[in-house]
């Protein structure tokens, strides 16, 4: 509990003064003083005394006691009083005294004796002015606003720390706000272009099967129906009394394993390098078999579709994790619209088509591939004899040799440009002829194992 010295000293002294007042004024009777002069009452019970006690006010130091000799005749020293103060011989006289015992007197010299340094005429003209400007109208409130006045630089400079501790705080909070909104726009960004890449892809999905399910149609309605006599069609690319699982082992046993196949097939990833204006575009592989080249194409981050006409192809192509559609090629190109390929191949398909079908391919591609992409048709080479002559009828599906020279003709014909022929796939070294007359076995051997496949590519102007 705390306790406010000052103000109980003051309670005291008023309290101390009220009852020694009361008490000298009603012992009229005293022999010593007169009847209207009151005691003294710093004589009695003197203030000094009272802040002596107090912890808070201040210690004044005591008079010095005067102390008389001792007589000659060995009697004992009596102490002297200390001589009166002016107040006290102002308080003696007999009409003064009366004006300076008053209460108000009193408690204006308590008060002056309160201030710092005591009773001195300075604190004595402090406390008068002060007690005479306190009773003009509106001077106790200018007093007011002056103190109030002194503290003003120094609540300005706390109110410009505020200002600036706040405007700091709204700074920081803006950062905040800011570096948050920006990480809602990236995310949202983010989201967004997934999800906008999801559905080009998804569109693109939807299209083909949309381009599907139309060739499906086609075909149906070209198929004649003879439910009748259970005369059902064969798949288109299957020989007739060939089913696809048949066909697929054919293919294995005759043209070889596929680790070799792809081996064979790593000349073409030149003619279709890693570009990324050209990766919005996919590859369209013609007859794509078991799907070693769209294989390839994957591993190389070159986007590429497949259609086959063989169910048992195509299931093994989407158990590889490739994008392969069912359905005749030349139906599928005519679907798709114009310059949304980046290039077209076709190994080992146009053997197996009519010349008027191979010319409609021929436009078709030239209508869908971009301008500056290349189209790739791989066929058996009939410049080689044998294969001419004998390996090419191996496969029953085969129509006719086509010769390297009629195959670039049509290309150039149909609009494409840049045709070059590729000469591929030599026979075994081991069959070479060896004889003394390098004139004889060399044409010999270039015309029984020579080139067995060759290559025609073309580019869209």
């Amino acid at each position: 509990m705390t306790i406010d010295l000052k103000k109980l000293q003051k309670t005291i002294q008023a309290e101390v003064n009220r009852r020694e007042y009361e008490r000298v004024t009603s012992s009229s009777g005293s022999a010593n003083l007169a009847t209207d002069v009151p005691n003294d009452i710093v004589r009695s019970f003197e203030l000094i005394d009272l802040e002596g006690v107090l912890p808070a006010g201040p210690q004044p130091q005591a008079e010095p006691e005067v102390v008389v000799t001792a007589p000659a005749n060995d009697e004992p020293p009596l102490a002297q009083a200390p001589p009166p103060s002016l107040y006290r011989r102002l308080r003696g006289l007999p009409v003064v005294g009366r004006y300076f015992g008053h209460p108000r007197v009193m408690n204006f010299l308590t008060r002056a004796r309160q201030r710092p340094g005591g009773a001195t005429l300075k604190n004595l003209f402090i406390t008068f002015a002060r007690a005479i400007v306190v009773r003009i109208p509106g001077a106790l409130r200018l007093l007011h606003v002056l103190a109030v006045m002194r503290h003003v630089p120094e609540r300005l400079n706390a109110l410009e720390w505020h200002i600036a501790d706040g405007n700091a705080r709204l700074r920081n909070v803006g950062v905040q706000m800011q570096d948050q909104a920006n990480q809602s726009l990236y995310t949202y960004g983010l989201a967004i272009q997934q999800n906008e890449q999801y559905l080009i892809e998804r569109m693109r999905r939807l299209e083909q099967q949309v381009r599907q399910q139309t060739m499906t149609i086609a075909e149906l309605q070209a198929r004649p129906v003879t439910v009748a006599s259970g005369d059902v069609r064969p798949a288109k690319g299957e020989a007739p009394g060939m089913p696809a699982e048949l066909y697929l082992e054919f293919e294995a046993h005759f043209r070889g394993a596929p680790e070799m196949i792809r081996e064979r097939l790593k000349r073409n990833l030149d003619y279709f390098p890693v570009d990324p204006q050209w990766l919005s575009h996919p590859v369209l592989d013609l007859g794509c078999g078991r799907g070693e080249w769209l294989q390839l194409l994957k591993e190389q981050g070159i986007p590429a579709i497949g259609v086959d006409s063989n169910s048992a192809m195509i299931d093994q192509c989407k158990q590889a994790g490739l994008e392969v559609y069912m359905g005749d090629a030349l139906q599928y190109l005519a679907a798709m619209p114009a310059n949304s390929l980046s290039g077209l191949t076709a190994f080992h398909i146009i053997e197996h088509l009519p010349l008027d079908v191979f010319i409609r391919l021929i436009d078709e591609a030239l209508r869908v591939v971009r301008p500056g992409g290349a189209v790739l048709f791989e066929t058996p080479n009939p410049e080689n004899l044998i294969t001419g002559a004998c390996n090419f009828y191996v496969d029953p599906t085969h129509r006719n040799p086509l010769p390297p020279a009629l195959v670039a003709f049509l290309l150039q014909a149909r609009g494409f440009e840049r045709v070059d022929i590729d000469r591929r796939h030599p026979a075994d070294p081991s069959l070479l002829l060896q004889g003394n007359d390098p004139a004889i076995s060399g044409p010999l051997n270039n015309l029984l194992f020579g080139a067995q496949d060759y290559a025609a590519i073309g580019y869209v102007p």
